[in-house]
């Protein structure tokens, strides 16, 4: 059987909708797109486009290009690194001719113009499905606390509380949202936080994360570094004390706020920092104006149960059909992706990003010394069979987890706790607050 681009498309998809699945909400902000501003796009070719000038062609406008091949293909500038790309076609221009564009990321809630060519015109276009997006519409919402109501239940939203409320009661914890110019040193400080910790999250999963390449990381820490001057990107960090334990990147336009990269200290959780970063730029976007908050592409298990739109993105290739090299060209790239998408939804990406992680010279994490934990309440204990611990230095790094895990389910201040080593049983700690206590042994077999 022969399946057309079309039919391979709707079989290689194949994903349920989150709600609100008629998929109608559309935006319209040409003018603040924040991927397709000068800003973003000069600092993008400066960083992967030899700092060569950008192409701008009459028939397309509101997007840049840079040329990608010697078979003439067309390539948006930012390619794979922008949230959603919109444009519009001018008909009445001829510039296209004997060429192909591929424009990436084109969103299906953007709304973009109709594409309706006059006979005159030898233009087309196909669109090529790619990812799903998701995305919390909240124009119809007053508050964030109406927004939870109707996507959650009492029981999660009492959860929700729960959480949020233990981790201010165990540490000192404090919320900074930044969204405007900081000084060159303190941007410096947060982002190499930033980066330790997305480094120490993938290091744990043991799988390549491509944002944490050299020239990708020196990419987005200028880019982000001059869109934080021009209010069109922000920093949400959750701190305790004066150490980022949750860092998200987000890149705004006029009413779109893009939740783009996203990070929290594992040690911590317990306490669903995730759930209450989400809250926290719920409350944002509701005190400034936002309509959306949009998760972007991925299709992850919180993003269902948050967002309350589900949409497409999709690659638009544009092509001469009068010019045979231009429609060959065209059939290529369409090709090409559908193939990409068919690994894809076999998970072949996850496979090929675990092998680039074992063939890096990054050190794999040894976890043997410290699995099979054994867990066990203490009633009694004498400390003269213990030795008491700094438990925050790096030597016992591998116990903060447990004492975060016991910390939450015994919710007290981290400074009442304390952490002993038995002195003659191996691998064998104590955690003690004001009320309880737990004996914790690693490698049991």
């Amino acid at each position: 059987m022969i399946f057309t681009s079309y039919r391979w498309q709707c079989l290689l998809k194949n994903i349920t909708f989150a709600p609100n699945p008629k998929n109608t909400f559309s935006i319209k902000f040409m003018t603040q797109n924040p991927f397709t501003s000068l800003t973003f796009e000069s600092i993008w070719s400066k960083h992967f486009n030899d700092n060569k000038a950008l192409l701008s062609f009459k028939s397309i406008n509101g997007v840049k290009f840079i040329k990608y091949s010697r078979f003439g293909i067309y390539v948006n500038a930012g390619k794979n690194l922008t949230k959603g790309i919109d444009y519009s076609i001018n008909f009445e221009e001829t510039d296209y001719k004997g060429k192909t564009f591929l424009i990436y990321d084109v969103p299906t809630y953007f709304d973009t113009e109709p594409f309706h060519p006059p006979e005159s015109s030898s233009l087309k276009l196909k669109k090529m499905f790619q990812y799903q997006g998701f995305l919390m519409d909240i124009s119809n919402f007053k508050d964030k606390d109406e927004y939870i109501n109707a996507q959650f239940s009492s029981k999660n939203r009492r959860e929700f509380r729960s959480n949020q409320r233990r981790l201010e009661t165990c540490f000192n914890i404090r919320y900074e949202f930044i969204n405007e110019e900081i000084s060159q040193a303190k941007f410096d400080v947060l982002f190499d936080q930033f980066h330790a910790l997305l480094n120490e999250r993938f290091e744990g999963k043991q799988v390549n994360y491509h944002h944490l390449s050299k020239d990708k990381w020196a990419y987005y820490s200028e880019l982000v570094f001059e869109m934080l001057k021009e209010k069109k990107a922000s920093l949400l960090i959750i701190y305790n004390e004066d150490n980022p334990i949750g860092i998200t990147l987000n890149f705004h336009a006029d009413k779109v706020l893009f939740e783009t990269i996203t990070v929290f200290n594992p040690d911590y959780y317990k306490f669903s920092i995730g759930k209450t970063s989400i809250i926290k730029l719920l409350e944002w976007c509701f005190d400034h104006g936002y309509q959306i908050s949009d998760f972007s592409k991925g299709d992850f298990d919180y993003k269902h149960k948050w967002g309350n739109l589900a949409y497409d993105f999709n690659y638009h290739i544009l092509y001469d059909s009068k010019s045979i090299r231009s429609i060959l060209t065209s059939k290529y790239i369409e090709y090409f992706y559908i193939l990409k998408l068919y690994l894809r939804k076999r998970k072949v990406n996850e496979l090929y990003r675990k092998y680039k992680f074992l063939m890096s010279n990054k050190k794999t994490v040894e976890t043997s010394q410290y699995s099979n934990v054994k867990v066990s309440s203490i009633q009694q204990f004498e400390t003269s069979d213990y030795d008491l611990i700094q438990f925050e230095k790096d030597d016992y790094k591998f116990l903060r987890v447990c004492v975060f895990s016991f910390a939450f389910a015994n919710p007290e201040n981290i400074s009442n706790i304390k952490v002993y080593k038995h002195k003659s049983l191996e691998n064998t700690y104590l955690i003690s607050g004001t009320k309880k206590a737990q004996q914790v042994t690693f490698n049991v077999t």
